[in-house]
């Protein structure tokens, strides 16, 4: 279906272009935010990811589990929960967290005006990691948690709107069409709490109870990557300004759909064990980009 719409916006575009060649063009540029990239926040900063496997935990009793039962392991530990296991052990582990992942957006595109108020537009979205994504956990300063969440995205979004000027040098727009997507998130790093849980249980059986959820056997040097390629929907709306006889500036917020279930592949004993060896997760390049560039009439 959005493969057969974006077909007809081609074309659309291409009919438009020829039939209205004393409209106005233009090429544009920006740079941009997006937030909480693949929407992962939730997983990096308080729920983290479930592993495949079981330790044993004791609720009540005498003389070992009398009332025993299991719990999931952790394959990814959120970070809230490191950030307790340091509260809680007074400095005997040591965290650094840096929340959910945010990258920056650059864009640049083609525009064209038709009609009287409707404009068309052509664009290239790379989006890339800069900021978060990053976790480490230290215990007396062994580093026994260490993971880093990467995300770039390539967005190619056709869109059609409407733009309305407000006064002589400047309009407002909004659109919406569809666009192709490719990319994908990683994380790669280690999960050794499981070997701190061992070496500490003969010295704190309840220090050692807070890091007893770790992959077993541990993730060492895992390095999985989910990629996704499609078609989805977006929209945008913003707002431009004049400022040299063909320059304008603009700011703008484009939303885009994009959103796909990948398969990676996991590298480590951990992984492989603790997920499995070819793993399915929701990947989402889609959210909602806010640019600042420069358009020029050409």
């Amino acid at each position: 279906m959005f493969r057969k719409s974006l077909s007809v916006v081609f074309v659309s575009f291409v009919l438009l272009s020829l039939n209205s060649l004393s409209a106005k063009s233009y090429a544009f540029g920006s740079l941009g935010l997006q937030f909480d990239l693949a929407q992962m926040g939730g997983t990096i900063t308080k729920d983290g990811l479930d592993s495949a496997n079981y330790y044993d935990v004791a609720s009540g009793g005498t003389g070992g589990n009398v009332n025993s039962g299991v719990a999931t392991r952790r394959a990814v530990i959120p970070e809230n929960r490191l950030q307790t296991l340091e509260n809680t052990t007074v400095g005997l582990i040591n965290v650094k967290a840096n929340g959910a992942m945010s990258g920056l957006v650059f864009s640049a595109g083609y525009e064209k005006d038709f009609a009287k108020n409707f404009f068309m537009r052509v664009a290239v979205n790379y989006t890339r990691k800069y900021f978060g994504g990053d976790t480490e956990a230290k215990a007396l300063g062994f580093k026994f948690y260490d993971i880093t969440w990467d995300y770039n995205a390539v967005q190619i979004p056709i869109n059609v709107g409407l733009k309305i000027s407000v006064s002589e040098d400047n309009a407002l727009y909004i659109g919406g069409g569809v666009h192709y997507f490719k990319g994908g998130w990683s994380l790669a790093g280690s999960n050794l709490s499981n070997l701190v849980h061992d070496a500490v249980m003969p010295l704190s059986p309840a220090v050692a109870g807070l890091v007893s959820d770790g992959t077993n056997p541990p993730a060492i040097w895992e390095d999985a990557r989910f990629s996704v390629s499609g078609i989805a929907p977006n929209w945008i709306v913003g707002a431009q300004s004049r400022i040299t006889e063909k320059g304008f500036i603009y700011m703008e917020a484009e939303t885009l759909f994009s959103y796909k279930l990948g398969t990676g592949h996991t590298q480590s004993a951990g992984g492989i064990l603790g997920l499995s060896p070819s793993p399915s997760y929701p990947v989402v390049l889609g959210g909602t980009q806010y640019r600042v560039g420069y358009k020029h009439e050409l």
